[in-house]
């Protein structure tokens, strides 16, 4: 009997499924699984496994696996697998083939139609690739249909919307997100507004958060382990592949204990639900952000949604159900099995396409084989079993992307990359693909009257996905993780060992700016990234900015005084603002409350206080007083000033560490940054940095601090656990503010004698790019996602809009 094919090809998995007479179905493409990984593996013979063949060879050898695919479509640098190098469309084809020959060896005869998805905010220079991908793979006669849009379809297959009703699909895979909303109409449905994608949040930073939470039940042994022992890659990976486990079994269990075993020792590891929804409930929190804004972007209210689909593996989570429909207000849909709906919905619209009829190219036994041992330089699959066919690339025909040399890789100094002998996958889906051969880098252009303002990173720098969480594991206490190296740039070393394809440099730009009245001098970020905080303190008022809009939506009167600083309790639902004037005669803490935006009390404070700071429990509040070198300490629960604590000359910034033992003071005319005890409350040590230390901020999962200083113009990097100085990386003119990315990849600096924000890499030190804000910058304050930034333009009336991820 015919059928139609839907294929779903997303980050982390393939599936498939067949429209058949009346029904639709999943088909089986794993073992244990109706859907298989989206990798690829390069056997010792040059041969390339895929699927589940392709994840046992990895567990030996990582560095000859490729990953996420998708994300990496429309990258230039060619993916490199075991030191060979391959376009990403090339790999993209064989995993096309054999998912399309696994199902007609199934089936027992080709499909007639097949209908392939895509990611929702893909434009036209993605989609054309991912085209020729199908090409390559030998899918000449394939229909592209959106994912949001497939699932739309599955969706009312069986419960029919009428015309005007809205939904939206909430599709969370393992290392993407997208929210899209659509309308029904005559013809079928419409995507309305502007679809949200992120390409850094999904189910796999959940696996890294239980991978954390094991690092943190066996005392760090994790970040203790020789890397440079095959025998402890090989134990990460079965590690890892136990998180997922456990993520998966929490989706239905209320608790779960898992074995792990490590090289050192084995140990088991109890996790509850409750405990695991405390990890994710930031990210998820984002997402359902990111839902709101194209929520608002098509115009169309959460009470208007007849539902809310939830697709993709990683929304089988019961949080993510219950705080979307708690945000929202309307109901949620979730499938037995998420993952395939996508699949299900494009076998549903290949089924009822219009499209030509897929046909199977005929070649003879012996035209296979001699495109088998073809050493061209094409870099499509070849043919299998006279089933599926590219056809031979012109001489004169270019790719659309043509393979440069490999990124070169900067490892963390504590966790090197390593080679490995290569693991024979034996499965049938092991083909053979001559490696795309990477062409000599491109001439410089020449030289041009006019420069880009924006200077990005040469390349895109390649990161080891399951060792990279932990070269920046600190454990729950900054002062037991072993410090990394950084004091020096890490050499560049070959780029032969690269076991992931996931980027690792920033791409920053700024994206718009924002009125926010005169003189803005400091912003922060609600806890839950909904509202951006602006000081104006000549007009004694603060402005709020809704973040989904980017839009000034209130502004809070200050009566004591000239707001200067900020910071929010956890929660977010109170707001402590200092205030002074030039006249030195006020000098007060205010609280406000979010919900209301009113004051609810004033702090009186024995001089100009400046940066203040809440302890990770919400139950104290450090303020540094400028003027008379000391810090205060408020007990939130009363408003009440209970102690002083003495520093060295005017500090400036001030911030707790991540399990609130310590606290940090930029000092800016000592030079010197403070330590201070909590238990004790006394200075325990004082570490010499630059000239006019300013802002100060603690890494969030590595032993690290980093100031700036503003008359060196460099950014110390301060090891928490030797209590000193390791790296001193010059930025801009005038560095006044930092803080580092929620993943601590990154920090970024505000310059403001430049005008700029500088971004540094936190594994090599190094700035990779800078970028061009308003007139007269300030401060900074990222979203929790990671993905946009805001920066307070003190001249200009603006904040800058910086988005800091493709």
């Amino acid at each position: 009997m015919s059928y139609s094919l839907g294929i779903d090809l997303g980050s982390t998995f393939v599936a498939a499924a067949r429209a058949k007479a009346a029904t639709v179905e999943a088909v089986p493409l794993g073992d244990r699984s109706v859907v298989t990984p989206a990798a690829v593996y390069l056997n010792g013979d040059g041969t390339l496994a895929t699927g589940e063949a392709a994840s046992r060879g990895a567990v030996s050898s990582p560095d000859r696996i490729g990953r996420e695919f998708t994300r990496r479509l429309g990258d230039p640098t060619p993916v490199v697998l075991g030191g060979e190098s391959y376009a990403v469309t090339a790999l993209l084809g064989v995993l096309l083939r054999d998912v399309v020959a696994q199902v007609i060896e199934t089936e027992g005869a080709p499909p007639d139609r097949v209908a392939l998805t895509h990611p929702t905010s893909w434009g036209p220079f993605r989609r054309a690739l991912f085209e020729e991908a199908a090409q390559q793979a030998g899918l000449f006669n394939s229909s592209m249909i959106t994912e949001a849009e497939a699932a739309a379809a599955h969706y009312t297959a069986t419960r029919p919307l009428g015309d005007g009703e809205t939904m939206a699909v909430y599709d969370l895979g393992g290392y993407t997100f997208d929210a899209t909303v659509l309308r029904m109409h005559s013809g079928g449905v419409e995507i309305i507004g502007k679809p949200e994608r992120n390409e850094a949040l999904g189910g796999g930073d959940f696996d890294e958060a239980i991978l954390s939470h094991v690092n943190d039940t066996a005392d760090g042994a994790l970040t203790k382990l020789a890397m440079r022992r095959p025998q402890t890659s090989v134990a990460l990976s079965r590690v890892r592949q136990q998180c997922i486990v456990a993520k998966e079994a929490l989706s239905t269990d209320t608790e779960t204990t898992f074995p792990v075993s490590l090289p050192i020792r084995t140990l088991d590891v109890h996790l509850t639900r409750s405990a695991f929804e405390d990890m994710v409930r930031a990210p998820i929190e984002s997402t359902i952000q990111a839902l709101s804004r194209a929520l608002q972007s098509a115009q169309v209210e959460p009470a208007d949604l007849s539902a809310v689909l939830l697709v993709g593996g990683s929304s089988r989570i019961p949080l993510i159900a219950r705080m979307v429909s708690a945000e929202l207000g309307c109901p949620t849909v979730v499938d037995t099995h998420p993952q395939h709906v996508v699949a299900l919905g494009a076998a549903t619209h290949a089924a009822h396409a219009t499209h030509p009829r897929y046909a199977v190219p005929q070649r003879s036994r012996q035209q296979q084989e001699q495109r088998l041992v073809s050493q061209s330089t094409t870099t499509a699959p070849p043919t299998t079993n006279g089933v599926l066919d590219t056809h031979p690339q012109k001489r004169d025909e270019q790719p659309l992307i043509p393979a440069q040399r490999p990124a070169e890789v900067l490892p963390t100094a504590a966790i090197p990359t390593q080679r490995t002998p290569p693991h024979e996958a034996t499965a049938t889906t092991a083909r053979h693909v001559t490696p795309k051969q990477a062409p000599p880098p491109p001439k410089p252009p020449p030289d041009r009257k006019r420069l880009p303002r924006v200077l990005l990173a040469a390349g895109a720098a390649v990161a080891v996905s399951a060792v990279i969480a932990l070269a920046t594991f600190g454990g729950s206490n900054d002062t037991q993780a072993p410090a990394p190296a950084i004091s020096k740039p890490a050499p560049k070393p070959a780029p032969a060992a690269v076991t992931s394809v996931r980027p690792n440099v920033a791409i920053p730009s700024a994206s718009a700016f924002i009125a926010v009245g005169k003189t803005p001098s400091f912003v922060a970020v609600a806890p839950n990234g909904r509202h951006a905080y602006v000081v104006n303190g000549d007009a004694q008022v603060i402005t709020v900015v809704d973040t989904a809009v980017n839009r000034v939506t209130a502004t809070i009167p200050i009566v004591a005084g000239p707001p200067q600083f900020l910071t929010f309790a956890p929660d977010g639902r109170t707001l402590y603002v200092t205030i002074s004037n030039d006249q030195a005669t006020k000098h007060a803490i205010d609280v406000v409350d979010t919900v209301t935006n009113t004051e609810i009390a004033t702090v009186a404070q024995p001089a100009s206080p400046f940066h203040p700071a809440i302890s990770p429990d919400g139950k104290q509040l450090f303020v540094a007083n400028h003027d008379i070198g000391s810090v205060s300490v408020v007990a939130t629960a009363t408003n009440m000033v209970v102690g002083q604590i003495r520093v060295p000359p005017n500090p400036h910034g001030i911030a707790f560490a991540r399990d609130g033992s310590r606290a940090y003071t930029a000092n800016h005319n000592s030079n010197l940054v403070s330590v201070i005890n909590i238990a004790t409350g006394a200075v325990v040590a004082t570490i010499p940095v630059g000239s006019g230390p300013h802002s100060i901020a603690v890494h969030p999962n590595r032993p690290l601090v980093a100031n700036v200083n503003y008359q060196s113009n460099t950014v110390s990097v301060i090891d928490t656990n030797a209590l000193k100085v390791v790296a001193t990386i010059p930025v801009g003119q005038q560095p006044k503010d930092i803080t580092w990315a929620p993943d601590g990849r990154f920090a970024y600096v505000v310059n403001e004698g430049s005008n700029t924000v500088s971004v540094i890499d936190a594994t090599t030190a190094q700035v990779t790019a800078t970028i061009p804000t308003g007139v007269g910058p300030t401060s900074i304050a990222l979203l929790p996602n990671g993905r946009q930034a805001y920066v307070t333009n003190l001249d200009s009336g603006t904040l800058t809009v910086l988005e800091l991820a493709r």
